[in-house]
């Protein structure tokens, strides 16, 4: 796979699970309320990205259980990190 078009896929995985991590009404990254259509259609958006980059590269079925378990692995970081680093403040998780 091509470095450019890995991290240009990478990038759109990123930003695709973090808006729609922050389009979700139980998010705890931040305490102010955001603008949940528009982060869960871009992030919706950046997923059909990052398919179509996969798609270049793999087949689609690879590309399917790519993109779904990286998503998956990235939902799964921001509860982590924000109740890591709030139990390291001493803040309630």
């Amino acid at each position: 796979m091509n470095t450019l078009l890995a991290l240009a896929t990478l990038a759109c995985l990123i930003a695709a699970a973090l808006g729609l991590y922050l389009a979700s009404p139980h998010q705890k990254l931040t305490t102010r309320t955001l603008p949940a259509r528009t982060l869960a259609l871009s992030g919706c958006a950046l997923v059909g990205v990052s398919f179509y980059l996969l798609n270049r590269y793999f087949g689609s079925a690879t590309s399917v259980f790519l993109l779904l378990t990286a998503l998956m692995l990235l939902w799964s970081l921001p509860p982590l990190a924000v109740a890591y680093l709030r139990h390291r403040s001493g803040g309630a998780a």
